[in-house]
């Protein structure tokens, strides 16, 4: 990923969770009547690569797309993420990309309803 501005072409929507928790105390993500707009930026969502995917895989990490957005401090990892009609649920907290709070890399996992 560059750190080229002209690069984010998505519109994406970070969603707090305003709901019950499940029996087990986990966030009910794919419910959408638990969530609520937070904000709306400019990103890049980009499907994982083959190799990260098998990388991915040997650690069991269930991560299926890289977002990039600028920097930010309110984007946390018990958020979700829309664009368009698809919905990723945050696996890690966010990642400041070469520690200068320029831009921000978030992994997330594609939720299938």
């Amino acid at each position: 990923m560059t750190d080229d501005a002209g690069e984010l072409r998505d519109r994406v929507t970070f969603q707090r969770f305003i709901g019950e928790r499940d029996a087990l105390g986990d966030l009910q993500y794919r419910d959408d009547s638990n969530w609520e707009d937070a904000f709306t930026v400019w990103a890049r969502v980009q499907t994982i690569s083959a190799g990260e995917f098998y990388r991915a895989e040997q650690s069991q990490s269930e991560v299926t797309h890289n977002i990039k957005i600028r920097y930010r401090e309110d984007v946390l990892a018990e958020m979700r993420v829309r664009c368009r009609d698809r919905v990723y649920r945050i696996m890690a907290p966010p990642i400041d990309l070469q520690g200068g709070r320029q831009w921000m890399l978030i992994k997330v996992m594609e939720l299938v309803k």
